[in-house]
Order: C-alpha cells, then sequence, then structure tokens
C-alpha cells in the first residue's frame, strides 16, 4: 500500500505541468501595445502564456493585448523578443480550449466578430450610384467600417460596393449595415495577411486615443474626429 501511494504523482505538480505544456496552434489575433496595433500570429499557447510572431517592435516587459474575436481577449506581459517572435506571459490563466474552438453558441444568436483595427484613412467607395470618396474608421481581414459618407451614396444593406485605397488591393463588398453616414461592409474575399499586416504598417494612421472614440446608442464605437 505504501508503495503504491508514493507512485501516485503530486496533483499539483501535474496541474503544472498541464498549465506549462504549449500546444502548436497557427492562429491569427490582433496584437494592441501602447498606442500601436497590427495584425500577428500565435504559434503557440498554453494556459499561461503564448509566443507569437509579429513585425512590431516589441521590447521586454512591454505590456500589451491579444484579441482573436470579440469575445476572446487578454493581456500579458512580453517576456522575451527574438528574430519576430515573442514570448508573452498572460496576467491570469485562460482556458486554451475556448482558443482552439471556431466559435461558441450565444442565447442572443449573435456571432463574434473577427477583430477589426482603427485607422483613419480616405477611400473611395464604388456604388451603382457613382465613386464617392469617405472615410474608413476601422479595418479587418473580413470588413472595413466607413464614416463620412455622402448623403447622395444612399447605401442599403445587401448591396454590392468596391472599395479602393491607396496600399491595398480595391476589394467588392456587401454592405452589412447602413447608418445615416456611417456604413459597415463585408468584403466578398477576404484580406491576406500580409497585405493587411503591411497595410496597418504603412498607410493606417495610429488609431484614435481613446478619448475620441465614442460609443453610439447600439454599443458600437465610432471615432468622433477623423484625421485627413
Amino acid at each position: 500500500m505504501l508503495e503504491a501511494a508514493a507512485a501516485e504523482p503530486d496533483i499539483q505538480v501535474v496541474e503544472r505541468r498541464a498549465s506549462a505544456r504549449h500546444i502548436a496552434v497557427m492562429l491569427i489575433a490582433k496584437l494592441s501595445c501602447a498606442d500601436t496595433q497590427t495584425i500577428c500570429r500565435i504559434r503557440n499557447i498554453s494556459s499561461m502564456g503564448a509566443r507569437i510572431e509579429t513585425n512590431m517592435a516589441l521590447k521586454q516587459g512591454a505590456l500589451l493585448a491579444l484579441e482573436l474575436r470579440s469575445d476572446l481577449k487578454m493581456t500579458g506581459r512580453v517576456m522575451w523578443v527574438k528574430d519576430g517572435n515573442a514570448g508573452i506571459q498572460f496576467d491570469a490563466a485562460i482556458d486554451v480550449s475556448r482558443f482552439l474552438m471556431r466559435s461558441e453558441s450565444r442565447i442572443d444568436r449573435r456571432k463574434p466578430r473577427p477583430p477589426r483595427y482603427q485607422c483613419a484613412a480616405n477611400v473611395v467607395l464604388v456604388t451603382d450610384g457613382g465613386c464617392f470618396s469617405c472615410s474608413m474608421f476601422d479595418i479587418g481581414l473580413s470588413g472595413a467600417g466607413l464614416c463620412d459618407l455622402p448623403p447622395r451614396t444612399k447605401l442599403r444593406t445587401g448591396h454590392v460596393v468596391k472599395l479602393i485605397a491607396d496600399g491595398i488591393s480595391s476589394h467588392h463588398a456587401t454592405v452589412a449595415w447602413a447608418d445615416g453616414n456611417r456604413a459597415g461592409i463585408k468584403f466578398r474575399h477576404p484580406l491576406k495577411y500580409t497585405e493587411l499586416q503591411e497595410w496597418l504598417l504603412d498607410y493606417a494612421s495610429p488609431h484614435a486615443p481613446l478619448d475620441a472614440v465614442q460609443p453610439d446608442a447600439a454599443g458600437v464605437a465610432y471615432p468622433t474626429r477623423i484625421a485627413h
């Protein structure tokens, strides 16, 4: 009996080993650090940390946030940086299984949205009624948010449009929602990872200060001032 008891592993040791186990993955996430944001890849993950691949110039000790989708976010600290990779220690343990799921069912049936990146860019929207200059206040792999739309644009949900912006190939999209001079569009074909990564680095203006972003009645945040 004594030998059998001695052979049993210590529960705390087993739990520590489980939490330290990293799972190799290829997840795309939004990386926010100080006043900068970009797209990154998570290459492995555990309940207490991750290794990411990014073109952002991170420094050891820097605080950051990662977002895989609107319902999956975590904060942490940079532990090491080497050759475009960085080791992140999370502020709190996560449930890794949630991060490996494509999505979760919700009572309100609203599907979590992939990350969006704040920007302030002048773009052109092509519709059946003509070409219209407007501003883009956020962008992601699957779509973008537009504002400063002229009244004559008259967008409606379901309309097919084309977005033209410097530094990025033109993309056909469908209007997901429209409200006054604002609208959200969903790209027919998602942007490529490298395309968005390079555009955020070279063309997106520094994202708006937090006090310049105000939510509307539905809880959607829009910038109150666009830099041109």
